[in-house]
């Protein structure tokens, strides 16, 4: 196996455990919401991921390995992709929120992160 293909492999494996995660938040309140389900399918594809492969992610989250991006700058994206997924239904759940600041907490950030989060997207759609 070459070295790039390792690479590749090694950045697929955290592209799905970062649509895990976000599939986990959305999932926490009991239901899958459309509007979650949609954004959550447009970040992906930003990952190359098809639509198709999102609904194998949900099928199987609870198979696939959590793999903490590498940088600071990945995981503040991690962050603030799980609190849009966690604010497009319109409705806060607090099971949501809880699922976000565990992550921060395996991410090694401050669990205040996702608060600021929140507020601050909050604040902009005033």
């Amino acid at each position: 196996m070459s070295l790039f293909s390792v690479f590749n492999k090694n950045e697929e494996a955290k592209n799905k455990s970062h649509i895990k995660n976000l599939l986990e938040v959305a999932i926490s309140d009991g239901e899958l919401d459309d509007r979650e389900l949609e954004l959550i399918i447009s970040i992906a594809a930003k990952f190359d991921i098809p639509r198709k492969e999102v609904i194998s992610i949900k099928e199987h989250h609870r198979e696939i390995q959590f793999i903490p991006p590498s940088s600071y700058s990945a995981k503040v994206k991690l962050m603030e992709d799980l609190v849009s997924v966690l604010l497009a239904d319109k409705k806060i759940e607090e099971e949501e929120i809880n699922i976000c600041k565990e992550l921060a907490v395996r991410l090694k950030l401050n669990t205040a992160v996702v608060d600021d989060l929140i507020n601050s997207v909050l604040n902009t759609m005033k």
